[in-house]
């Protein structure tokens, strides 16, 4: 129950008696209070309206599920501090030139909140690898009944994996094309609306914020993605959904890479380098998920074509992955607006519990040769081992073998690396 509470409703909920006791010791907030109390018929409309204008200007002080959190009491405004940090360790086999290490993969701060309801905001900043990043930084409307406007830096409506926050998914890194063809964050703004079972989203952007512009052409582009549940019930849902953007690069230059699904090999098997004199490039991809219980299949296929303006045959990469995922302690991968969201054991370590444990494997693909140009071609097969010890802290183990490579540009075809990669992740 609220600490706060003004004398009123203190007086109110002790008058209620023993009877009433457990109404109110899930509550949290005095407009909880209040609206319980309307409920039940204990006090008026007029009495309501009234212990309603007594708790303006209250602030009520929330850390549940381990984020600390402000709100006022009229449930207007919100501020909430919070970050991750992912500390990972890999140890690699059978590649001369890919040596053992650690890092800090993720450090990050952000701020968010609502201002007057309707407002909200988010600032991320990152500090891994000794540099500052901004992450997102933006504002979104949430006023209109059709729809949220939002602009700034912000993550393109592109793939399911790369949409889904890095605290939640479900292997160390994402899949290989994921890596290579995914947007990620730039400057835009972008139009989205969610429904119960389906979400679109459409937005325009320029590149990220630390784009260099100086003289040159910028680059811009547009992006749009769509979502369907056919089935969207407790710890059970089928999701469809497909994605594309079309760009017109900055400097009329691309490039395409990936490391094999490890940050700290500092290697990528993979590259096309530079490709110069494109005109413009559509990205496309068809994503589908499941959930059953405590079992969850995903994958996608991704593809990009580039139009090149001096003519000749146009590039087409392509590349797709796929994975299923078992609880083997019963909990089920959670799922919000288009994309997974936080897992919460049934137990917690420290307080009894085991917490939760998941199995996961994956196969992924890609294909960086077409037209003349051999990025190389290559084919992982990951598994992994989840353990989340309390809603907000995970340890994770990931094994990564690079199955087959062919026409790597970096690296000889038989250097096929075995990866044994560990994280410790918490987020605040």
């Amino acid at each position: 129950m609220n600490k706060r509470l003004p004398f009123q409703l203190s007086a109110i909920a002790l008058g209620l008696g023993m009877a009433t006791a457990p109404v109110f010791a899930g509550s949290e907030t005095d407009q909880e209070l209040l609206d319980l109390l309307l409920k039940k018929g204990t006090i008026t409309q007029q009495e309501y309206d009234e212990l309603k204008e007594t708790t303006k200007g209250d602030v009520d002080v929330s850390t549940k599920g381990g984020h600390l959190k402000f709100e006022s009491s009229d449930d207007e405004f919100e501020f909430q501090v919070g970050g991750r940090v992912q500390i990972d360790t890999a140890f690699f086999k059978n590649d001369p030139d890919l040596n053992n290490g650690s890092e800090i993969r993720r450090a990050r701060l952000f701020m968010s909140g609502k201002v007057f309801n309707d407002w909200k905001f988010k600032a991320q900043f990152g500090f891994a690898g000794n540099e500052t990043d901004i992450e997102d930084a933006y504002l979104r409307y949430t006023g209109f009944d059709v729809g949220d406007i939002t602009v700034g830096h912000f993550k393109e409506p592109w793939s399911l994996e790369e949409l889904t926050s890095s605290k939640y998914i479900t292997f160390m890194e994402r899949a290989l094309p994921v890596e290579a063809f995914a947007p990620s964050r730039k400057l835009g703004a972008g139009f989205g609306h969610h429904a119960k079972n389906w979400t679109a989203t459409v937005g325009a952007f320029a590149n990220g914020e630390s784009a260099e512009n100086d003289n040159d052409n910028e680059g811009h582009g547009v992006a749009a993605r769509a979502t369907f549940n056919p089935i969207l019930e407790e710890n059970k849902l089928i999701h469809l959904g497909a994605y594309g953007e079309y760009r017109d690069p900055q400097d009329s230059e691309v490039r395409y890479r990936t490391r094999p699904e490890s940050h700290i090999a500092n290697i990528r098997l993979v590259d096309t380098g530079d490709i110069e004199d494109v005109d413009h490039t559509v990205k496309w991809g068809l994503e589908a998920a499941s959930v059953w219980g405590p079992y969850s299949v995903q994958g996608e296929y991704m593809s990009v074509d580039n139009d090149l303006s001096g003519g000749g045959s146009d590039p087409e990469f392509s590349g797709w992955y796929a994975y299923g995922s078992w609880f083997i302690t019963g909990e089920s991968r959670a799922y919000k607006k288009g994309v997974f969201s936080r897992v919460k054991p049934k137990s917690i370590v420290g307080k009894g519990g085991h917490g939760a444990w998941e199995l996961a494997a994956r196969y992924s693909d890609i294909d960086l040769n077409d037209s003349g140009i051999e990025g190389g071609e290559e084919k992982d097969l990951t598994i992994g081992v989840n353990w989340y010890t309390t809603p907000t802290i995970r340890f994770m183990a990931n094994y990564v073998n690079v199955l087959d490579l062919n026409d790597s540009p970096t690296q000889s075809d038989s250097d096929k690396p075995d990866i044994f990669e560990l994280r410790a992740q918490i987020d605040f």
